[in-house]
């Protein structure tokens, strides 16, 4: 029937009981997972209201009170819920790229949790928002969000008594954004998931700690890096600078007075017949192409 309610097809309603029973652990008692159906249900069904009170109404079997309590008053970990949907669905998914990003959440007010003025990609510049960084799973067809944490800027970890008023555990300190990619990515490895390739734009790439990150985990990368990024050619001569006991620590390396050169000007020494034209996919307003020249740095 063209006017049949979503999940009228009891061969279509079954599919998704019999998905969800593989996903969804126990949830600390037999009773939730009920809700925790009706719930999904409730995010896949047309409306643009996904808040607890529209989605019951549009649910046949739709309790408010029980739904309300499943999302808010049950304490149940969403760690195994991530491992046991990473697991089915990656594996179901195939081989492909671990992609790291952030999303921003434009905010009004300044008591959530990280709200602060920061750039977001999601604005496209410094705005009032919540920061998550995410790490997802993605083939040429789909694109699966394995793990991801809310960011929280340094002026609200050292101000506790802020962190205490909105309920942020004692025990969660500042962390880089690159860093919280690295444990997603040590994440997805305890689980089980196989190693893949890792993707990120410069605002990861640019951090020589995340790529060094990477290389100790022996997973093979394309990152983003600014122009201005300094890169050797050729091995520099070195020496290790003597530990400080007082002040700043200062950088690993003494490199003398030689100074890396910057990618741009990498590239601009690059002959010609060096770069290839690649196109890459169709965007909105034509095909996406561009330059590319090939050099280990």
């Amino acid at each position: 029937m063209a006017n049949a309610p979503p999940f009228a097809d009891p061969d279509l309603r079954q599919r998704l009981i019999d998905y969800l029973a593989a996903v969804l652990p126990e949830l600390g008692r037999k009773d939730r997972r009920p809700w925790a159906q009706a719930y999904v249900r409730g995010l896949l069904l047309e409306g643009e209201r996904k808040s607890i009170e529209p989605m019951a109404k549009r649910l046949p079997d739709g309790n408010v009170q029980a739904m309300q309590h499943f999302i808010g008053k049950s304490p149940w970990p969403y760690e195994p819920v991530r491992r046991r949907l990473a697991g089915v669905l990656c594996a179901e998914m195939g081989s492909g790229l671990w992609v790291v990003d952030d999303t921003g959440f434009p905010k009004q007010g300044k008591h959530s949790v990280g709200v602060a003025r920061q750039y977001s990609g999601t604005l496209g510049k410094v705005g009032n928002c919540q920061i998550a960084v995410s790490l997802h799973h993605a083939t040429t067809l789909a694109s699966l969000p394995i793990d991801w944490a809310l960011y929280l800027p340094e002026a609200w970890a050292a101000d506790r008594a802020r962190c205490a008023h909105a309920g942020v555990p004692a025990s969660v300190d500042y962390r880089p954004k690159w860093r919280l990619a690295l444990e997603m990515i040590d994440h997805a490895r305890q689980w089980g998931l196989g190693d893949q390739r890792v993707v990120a734009d410069a605002g990861y790439g640019t951090i020589a700690d995340f790529r060094a990150g990477l290389r100790e985990r022996q997973l093979p990368y394309a990152v983003g890096v600014e122009s201005g990024t300094g890169v050797w050619t050729r091995y520099p001569r070195r020496r290790r600078h003597p530990p400080t006991v007082r002040g700043r620590p200062r950088t690993r390396w003494d490199y003398g007075g030689q100074r890396p050169p910057s990618v741009l000007e990498v590239a601009r020494a690059l002959p010609k017949a060096a770069f290839h034209t690649v196109t890459w996919r169709e965007g909105s307003q034509g095909q996406l192409r561009s330059r590319f020249a090939h050099v280990r740095v």
